[in-house]
């Protein structure tokens, strides 16, 4: 669970990088990014481990783990900054294709 802990997400330098972009300009000079991509990149990294465990068995505590994740998307919806972007929260029924859409 460290990854829904952790949100001290640091930007990459990639070649594909332009100095000239105003949001990676403001994220190099802040050294930080706003709440809600912090929590996409939560999001994801904990989808990423529970898909991963899944594939052979459900986790004893995939419902508590599911419900942190849905926590987390709630927070991620009322940071977003357009209602475009706004995520449905995970069931044990759809959170396979849900997963779809995140990663």
């Amino acid at each position: 669970m460290e990854a829904l802990t952790d949100l001290q997400y640091q930007p990459q330098r990639t070649a594909d990088t332009n100095d000239f972009d105003p949001f990676y300009t403001e994220c190099k000079n802040a050294c930080d990014f706003p709440l809600w991509l912090k929590l996409q990149h939560d999001i994801r990294a904990g989808l990423e481990q529970l898909l991963a465990e899944a594939a052979h068995a459900l986790p004893e505590d995939f419902a508590e783990r599911l419900n942190t994740i849905n926590n987390r998307i709630s927070d991620y919806n009322k940071h977003v900054p357009s209602v475009f972007l706004r995520k449905p929260v995970l069931t044990p029924g759809n959170w396979t294709e849900e997963c779809e859409d995140w990663l």
